[in-house]
Order: structure tokens, then C-alpha cells, then sequence
């Protein structure tokens, strides 16, 4: 069977991230200068991206012209953020700022999403084809395609990158995701063949999406993780995406320039894009409202007026790939408070999510009770959802040996239980707020909480750290259109702990067992069946005090045109971006 695909547009969205509190999603186009507000994306639950199908002896090829050039050329466009970036680095770190920063230098896709209908396309492969037994896959590279230095950019960077990527020694977080693979060859410079040990559905976009091509000849000589030793980890000098690297001031700013060598239609629009570390969000709203910025993140209760500001567009979406937020609880520290789970549920019922969607959210979010939103074709409604109740709480407390006396939660030895909540970046607002509300809620029923904010390195440190420092923390994932994938997430490797994602230290044999029966089989009956029993038993365990989920909005000077919202939100053709006043 073959397949030609057609697409006049372009995608740069990550296939297969899990990063915090990203938004990603939506609609139809509004008219110039009027809100876009869209519904939740129709196509996502049927499309291939969150259902894999059993696909044998097939090849596909894209007939999709990649060479004509953008024409909009000129200008600088302006955005802020309230954290920094860690590093370059694509297979070392685990934040949004930083995999941001990476978007912009590096990319990797073989295959993308349609932005409509969520399909998985060629992208940097012109084609592919699946065996007759499902078990290899054949990438066949576009041919054209160049480094900045203008070396090609072909098979044996990827091969390079794979083989860096897999070795346990270099620490990549996502290392599990590849472990269904059991060979990654490239036989010729415009070629990878990939073989997998046995069935497994969400192979096609984890194999295409989780590996990012390096110049091999430049990183081969120089150190891998060590940014003295190898100064591309910092600041990359040969890069494959649409902009290159002109400075970066670590928590000031960060410069980059229009690529002249990017392979897809050429350089983007803009001719630099430049990135403001701002002391908080409300420093950046200001800059956008006053259009010294082109963007700026807009509070909850900033949205209403930003929908009315005479040189902003706010696009809202529903996303497809849901964005929540949770607080997690150290399990991983011998005699916390927290790894008794009568203590979880206390916590859970102590906290009133309802209160945080209607009052710190304004209504911009939706009760979250386990792992996958109502969003997910996945979604369990039948699991516990803790509402708030605060004589559970004390009840559950006093299940675990707790006493509540003269408005105190007293240990056996009498003391005062105290418990320490960590949050970053300390410049978010949303998360402050939900720390206080945490602390004046538990404080109720006579728990003291310590709150410390921490700037966003300090706290991807703290919460990642072998030694444990806090009780509880505030953090947040985008979840994955495919439901396995966030199985990263709940993993522990014993023999060699990491907790780069699975920060909590959650330790269930049971729980990966079922996420690996939902990879294997493509009868999507069994593997909802196989999630939803998934997210019954975390929710019973509670590791996580599940918060909401939230919708997306962003705000854009009016003078950025060629915005065209989808069912992948706004950010999809940001390349195709132009600034009005240069045309």
C-alpha cells in the first residue's frame, strides 16, 4: 500500500515532550483585531496521534514542496519570560524554557503532525515504509537539507545522536522511551533503518519525534555533557532550525537570528528573535500592553482586559495535548509524612480544587482527577476525586496516627506536623497563589506549611535531587495526545533511581506493568481499558494531589500577522510570522 501526502505548511512542535506547563492546541482563524476563541479540537480523540493503528506494508511519501521561499522578510520580534533556559542541550534537560531555546536552534521531527487533522506526515524524511510484520521502519531523508555551516545534514547525525543518546552513562531522561527499539542503523547518508523488538503502538511518533539530529562533525570530538569541555552544550554554533544563536545573557536575554541554511522554505520571517528575562509576569503583561513587546504572558485576571486592548490579539484554545497542574509528594524519603498514603488523601481532601479553578484560574480551568483529562479518549470518570472536605482530611490525618488538639495536627510525640512546599519559578504568579491557598487550607485543620519560591534552575535541582529537601511541590506537565507516553512519568528504574520526571519517587511495579500491556497491543478497546485502570490506581495511591487542567490563551501585538490558530494552537507556522509595518 502507498500513500502520498500533500501539506503547504509547516510544523515545529515537538512530537512526543512532556515539559511543563506548555500550551498547544485549537480553532479556526478570527478576523484581524477580534479574540480567537475555540472549542476543544474535534479531530484529536479519532486522530492517529491518540490512537495508534496497526500499520504493515506501507509506504508513505510526501509530494509537499519544502524549497520555495518566505517573502515577508524583516524585523525583530519581541517575546518575554519569567525563566531562563538551562542549557542547549537536547538530551539533558527536562524544562520548557530550555527545550524552548532548543526549538529554536535544532530540529528533528522525521515525521510531524498535521496541524489539522493530527495525522502523522513526512517531514524531515521525504518517506517511509513500514515492513510486511510491523517490526521495520525505513526513513528515507530529504536530500537538500543543510547544517548553518552548510554541511549536510544527513543520516549519520541522527545515527550519532542516537547512539550518544542511549548510552545509560549519559543520562538522557527520556531513555526508557527508547527502549522498545532494537536497532537504529543508517546504511547510506539519506537513510535510517529502525527495527523494533515486537509490537509496540505508539512506535511510529516516538521513534520519529524523540531523536534531534546533531552535527556529528562538529560534537564527535568534544564532550557530551560537560559544557566546559564542549562549548556547543551552551552556546551551539552549527544548528539545523530556523534561527541561529546570536547571545545569550544567562537571566537577561537571550538574541537570535533568521538562519539563511533552514531547510524548510528557508529562513524564517522575522530577522531576529528576541527573548527579555522579566522580574515577573506582570512586568511582561505591561511590556506587551505598552507594545514593547510582541507577547506577554496575560494572569487570569488580566484576561478579560487584555481582550480589549487596542493592539493585542488573544487567542484562546481548549488543548489538545492537555496543560495541568498538581502538587507532588515526596514518597521517595524514609519516614516522611508524606509516604504514608493516609496522609495523601488527607492532603487531597484538605485542599479545595474547586476554590483554585474558580478563584485562581477565574474559571479558565477544569477539575483534573488523575493522569488524563476528559479530554483524553482515555479519560476515567470513575476514579476518586477528593473533594474538599476538611473532617475527611482530619480524619484521614488520624488515620495515620495524627491527633487535631486546640486547632494543632499533633504527631505522637506532640508536635506540630510541618510541612515544607517548594515552587519555581518564583516570578509565577498562579503557582504563588496556589501555594498560599495550599498553606491557608492545611493550616485550617492545623498543619503548618513552610513555603519557599524558588528561581526555575534551584527548583528543577531540588525536585530532581537524590537528597529530598521539601514535603510537597508545585510543578505541572503537558500531557501527550498518545496516552503512553506519559508513562515516563511514573517509572522508576531501581537499580539506577532518576528523577528528572518521575520526581515524586512513585514505585509501582503494577502501574508499569499495564503501561507496558497498552504499548503492546493496537485493539485500542484493550488499551483504554489497560489506562483507565491505570489512572484508578494512581488516584487511589494519590502521589500527586491532582489539581486542574487549563486552557491556553496568548496575547499578540496586532502588527505580527500570518498567525493561523489549528488544531495544534497558534505557534505551529511561527516561522511564516511577519511583522505588518515591514511589507
Amino acid at each position: 500500500m502507498h500513500k502520498r501526502f500533500h501539506r503547504s505548511r509547516s510544523l515545529w512542535v515537538t512530537l512526543l515532550m512532556l515539559v511543563a506547563l506548555v500550551a498547544a492546541a485549537c480553532s479556526a482563524p478570527a478576523p484581524a483585531g477580534t479574540e480567537a476563541e475555540a472549542a476543544e479540537a474535534p479531530a484529536v480523540d479519532q486522530s492517529q496521534a491518540a490512537q495508534s493503528v496497526e500499520v504493515k506494508g506501507v509506504t508513505v511519501t510526501s509530494d509537499e514542496e519544502v524549497s520555495s521561499p518566505r517573502t515577508h522578510f524583516g524585523g525583530e520580534y519581541h517575546d518575554v519570560s519569567t525563566s531562563d533556559a538551562v542549557s542547549f542541550h537536547p538530551y539533558l534537560t527536562t524544562d520548557t524554557a530550555s527545550s524552548g531555546y532548543q526549538g529554536m536552534v535544532y530540529t528533528g521531527a522525521l515525521l510531524r503532525l498535521d496541524e489539522n487533522t493530527l495525522e502523522y506526515i513526512p517531514n524531515m524524511a521525504e518517506s517511509y515504509t513500514i515492513s510486511e510484520d510491523g517490526l521495520t521502519f525505513t526513513f528515507n531523508l530529504r536530500q537538500d537539507m543543510k547544517w548553518s555551516d552548510g554541511e549536510p545534514l544527513t543520516a549519520q547525525d541522527f545515527k550519532y545522536a542516537y547512539d550518544q543518546a542511549t548510552k545509560p552513562e549519559n543520562e538522557f531522561p527520556y531513555l526508557s522511551q527508547l527502549d522498545f527499539i532494537a536497532s537504529y542503523e543508517a546504511p547510506d547518508d539519506f537513510t535510517l533503518q529502525i527495527v523494533i523488538k515486537e509490537p509496540y503502538a505508539p512506535a511510529l511518533g516516538q521513534m520519529s519525534g524523540l531523536i534531534t539530529p546533531l552535527p556529528k562533525h562538529v560534537w564527535e570530538s568534544l564532550d557530551w555533557k560537560d559544557p566546559e569541555k564542549n562549548p556547543e552544550i551552551n552556546s551551539p554554533s552549527v544548528v539545523s532550525g530556523p534561527y541561529k544563536l546570536v547571545e545569550w545573557k544567562r537571566d537577561q536575554y537571550v538574541i537570535f537570528e533568521a538562519n539563511e541554511n533552514y531547510w524548510y522554505h528557508g529562513r524564517p520571517n522575522f530577522d531576529r528573535y528576541v527573548i527579555e528575562i522579566v522580574p515577573d509576569t506582570d512586568v511582561g503583561y505591561q511590556k506587551m500592553k505598552n507594545s514593547e513587546t510582541d507577547t506577554g504572558t496575560i494572569l487570569p485576571e488580566q484576561l478579560e482586559e487584555a481582550r480589549n486592548l487596542p493592539n493585542i490579539n488573544v487567542y484562546e484554545w481548549w488543548p489538545a495535548a492537555a496543560s495541568w497542574t498538581y502538587i507532588g509528594l515526596n514518597m521517595r524519603t524514609e519516614g516522611a509524612p508524606t509516604q504514608d498514603i493516609n496522609v495523601r488523601h488527607a492532603i487531597n481532601y484538605a485542599i479545595d480544587k474547586e476554590l483554585l479553578t474558580d478563584e485562581v484560574m477565574l474559571g479558565q480551568a477544569k477539575r483534573l482527577c488523575s493522569v488524563f483529562p476528559e479530554t483524553s479518549w482515555v479519560y476515567n470518570p470513575d476514579v476518586p476525586c477528593y473533594d474538599y472536605d476538611p473532617d475527611k482530611a482530619i480524619a484521614a490525618f488520624q488515620e495515620a496516627g495524627y491527633t487535631f488538639q486546640d486547632g494543632k495536627m499533633l504527631d505522637a510525640d506532640g508536635q506540630q506536623l510541618t510541612l515544607k512546599l517548594v515552587y519555581g519559578p518564583n516570578t509565577n504568579k498562579i503557582r504563588e497563589l496556589i501555594a498560599t491557598v495550599v498553606q491557608d487550607q492545611l493550616g485550617e485543620i492545623g498543619v503548618n506549611v513552610e513555603i519557599q519560591a524558588l528561581e526555575w534552575a534551584s527548583f528543577l535541582e531540588a525536585t530532581s535531587a537524590a537528597e529530598v529537601d521539601w514535603d510537597m511541590f508545585i510543578g505541572g506537565w503537558r500531557a501527550t495526545i498518545e496516552p503512553h507516553i506519559m508513562y515516563t512519568i511514573w517509572e522508576l528504574d531501581k537499580d539506577n533511581p532518576s528523577y528528572d520526571l518521575n520526581s515524586v519517587g512513585y514505585d509501582n511495579d503494577q502501574v508499569e506493568e499495564i503501561f507496558r500491556e497498552g504499548g503492546r497491543t493496537y485493539d485500542n478497546a484493550v488499551r483504554k481499558e489497560k489506562y483507565q485502570e491505570v489512572q484508578r490506581i494512581i488516584a487511589e495511591e494519590s502521589p500527586y494531589v491532582f489539581l486542574y487542567y487549563s486552557k491556553a490563551w496568548s496575547g499578540q501585538n496586532k502588527r505580527i500577522q500570518g498567525i493561523e490558530p489549528t488544531a495544534l494552537g497558534i505557534g505551529w507556522n511561527q516561522e511564516d510570522w511577519y511583522i505588518q509595518e515591514t511589507q
